[in-house]
């Protein structure tokens, strides 16, 4: 698509426009914009309210049908609420997630939450300890109310003294309704008036007349973050867009890997031993050999974009998810490397500058039990590398 492409997303209305009300449904239309935030949301709504819409009469529509069927249950692991588990959607806003900041207060632990959503209740029963500060997060136990109508989150365990401003973002609520409410909210703290319901279409674009457009930054920003930081819902969902718009019909993750082989099959990159079940690697099925990748990276090092994408990588001891890795190695800000673990996987694969100025690809893969503790052989193979003839 390039690295000047754009998410877009829109407001379009039904019914009428009467003086400083709508006589019908607003809108919501979404492609899968990962990066929508609250405060593009609220963009959106005082760019509508200054052009003298005040009160809706009808309710807000959520149309999702830029995606086809996408799958509402998390079974990847036992932790459903994590950031890297929230499923990919057309419309998303905030990433699905509120951020959660814990902070040590007298005897009790503080804790705050953003956005402040209405109908999300927080129980508080975490406790303070005088252990380490090093695993606060295995300490943090924290699970959904079954029995609330409102949105309740309980959190229970400890939080270390020594522990401050700690912070973690988790999807608590259900996506479609968390945007509800947020336009809700902002709506009307923007003095307009609301007090309609919501619901879904996911099925074929409704038509309405449009009323605001937002458009994302570009792709080549955005997918920055993606890498360097692991975003798995904006990989996800940008998977599902190339696939969209080079199809153009509604697809699936269902999808992917057929059109993932075929892609690659087009560019003479050999597919025998690689299987992509979604555009994040989230998965215990997908699986790539270390020749796949190989020639994956040799393709990307020839491409005319391939700055671009050299510039995702996350730099040795510099950012992203290798920001605080071999701080005392010669080879720090000299690697761009993309980091991925899973249990029982361990991998790390990049470009690398040697002493002698030459240029390296380094892939490590490794499938074991004890992958995790594979950290410092990783380290010395890239320190070989980087010292090698």
């Amino acid at each position: 698509m390039g690295p000047n492409y754009k998410w877009k997303s829109d407001f379009y209305y039904t019914g009428q426009l009467k003086e400083d009300t709508l006589q019908g449904d607003l809108i919501f239309v979404g492609r899968g914009d990962a990066s929508f935030s609250i405060d593009n949301l609220e963009s959106l709504i005082r760019e509508i309210q200054k052009k003298g819409l005040k009160k809706i009469e009808g309710n807000l529509i959520l149309d999702k049908s830029y995606f086809g069927q996408i799958p509402n249950i998390i079974d990847f692991d036992d932790d459903p609420m994590r950031a890297y588990n929230v499923l990919p959607n057309a419309i998303s806003i905030q990433s699905n997630t509120l951020n959660f900041k814990f902070t040590p207060q007298d005897n009790n632990v503080k804790i705050d939450v953003k956005p402040e959503l209405n109908y999300l209740k927080i129980k508080n029963n975490l406790r303070l300890s005088n252990k380490n500060c090093v695993s606060w997060k295995q300490s943090l136990d924290y699970q959904k109310a079954n029995d609330s109508f409102d949105d309740t989150i309980i959190f229970q365990g400890y939080l270390s003294k020594k522990c401050s401003n700690k912070e973690i973002d988790l999807s608590v609520t259900d996506n479609s309704r968390y945007f509800y409410e947020a336009f809700k909210y902002l709506w009307t703290h923007n003095g307009g008036s609301f007090s309609g319901g919501y619901w879904v279409n996911d099925k074929q674009k409704l038509d309405g007349k449009l009323l605001a457009s937002h458009l994302s930054r570009p792709l080549g920003v955005l997918i920055r973050d993606m890498n360097k930081y692991s975003l798995n819902l904006m990989s996800r969902n940008l998977m599902l867009t190339v696939m969209e718009e080079d199809l153009k019909r509604q697809v699936t993750e269902d999808d992917v890997n057929r059109f993932v082989l075929n892609w690659l099959g087009s560019h003479d990159i050999s597919t025998n031993n690689i299987f992509v079940e979604n555009g994040a690697g989230l998965s215990r099925k997908t699986f790539i050999n270390v020749d796949s990748l190989l020639e994956i990276m040799e393709k990307i090092y020839e491409h005319p974009y391939m700055p671009e994408m050299l510039s995702s990588f996350s730099i040795l001891n510099e950012d992203g998810t290798l920001e605080t890795k071999m701080p005392f190695s010669k080879v720090k800000k000299n690697g761009h490397f993309k980091t991925g673990s899973l249990k029982n996987v361990s991998a790390i694969a990049g470009y690398l500058v040697d002493k002698n100025k030459n240029k390296k690809i380094l892939i490590f893969l490794m499938n074991d039990k004890e992958a995790n503790k594979s950290y410092n052989f990783q380290k010395d193979l890239i320190n070989l590398a980087f010292e090698s003839i």
